[in-house]
């Protein structure tokens, strides 16, 4: 079955709120008011924004003590506020995008029956869309979105160096690739039933600010190497 995964503060799970009351409540009491406010969107935001839980969430050694989701929704909600971004469905999105991928799913439930294919190159994508249905289209667009998001955003040296060594494109290409992906898949019909039809025009709009923050974010926190 296909999905399409948007967010991670809806994915959060019981380690992560038993490690912001932690924080945030630090042994002074409070934790059932604050728990409290774990219900409200508006609220949780309020409290995953607070510098307090960032802090804390950025000193950590190792984020072992907590989920993907909620390390990484921390990590990119602040690197893109830097950037001027203050959108939280965008970062939302971006960051289950990246949860995903460190969860070692980074192409989700699509699957080739090319054992050559190499998905770091557009031209595999472009082979896959060969005799697709509509339906299945659609979730091939969003892959090749996030595929390249996190591409051109955590591995931008990579796509350099290959480009530096080959003559294969370069960041600014796949930048292209995936804001087209990401317009395509906009303006699918399906787009409605995933709830992407508003955030994914949004997010091709402002793909290159989020790609340079997520470059800076990868630089200072995740140390992923060339």
């Amino acid at each position: 079955m296909h999905t399409v995964t948007t967010s991670c503060r809806e994915r959060l799970q019981p380690r992560d709120f038993e490690f912001i009351l932690d924080v945030m409540t630090a042994g002074r009491g409070g934790r059932w008011q604050l728990e409290s406010l774990f219900e409200d969107p508006d609220s949780l935001l309020a409290v995953l924004d607070h510098e307090q839980l960032v802090k804390a969430v950025l000193e950590l050694p190792f984020p072992l003590a907590i989920s993907p989701e909620l390390y990484f929704f921390i990590l990119v909600r602040r690197s893109l506020k830097h950037a001027g971004i203050d959108d939280v469905d965008i970062a939302d999105y971006v960051a289950a995008t990246l949860a995903s991928h460190a969860g070692g799913n980074p192409l989700g439930t699509m699957k080739s029956d090319r054992p050559d294919a190499d998905f770091t190159y557009h031209v595999d994508f472009l082979r896959e869309f060969e005799g697709l249905s509509d339906y299945d289209r659609f979730f091939l667009e969003v892959q090749c979105g996030n595929h390249f998001l996190v591409l051109t955003g955590l591995f931008p040296k990579f796509l350099e160096h290959r480009a530096d060594r080959r003559g294969a494109p370069g960041v600014g290409y796949y930048e292209g690739v995936a804001r087209s992906a990401f317009l395509k898949a906009g303006g699918h019909p399906l787009a409605d039933e995933f709830a992407v039809r508003s955030i994914y025009p949004r997010l091709a709009e402002c793909f290159t600010e989020t790609r340079r923050a997520l470059n800076r974010m990868a630089e200072d926190y995740l140390f992923l190497g060339s």
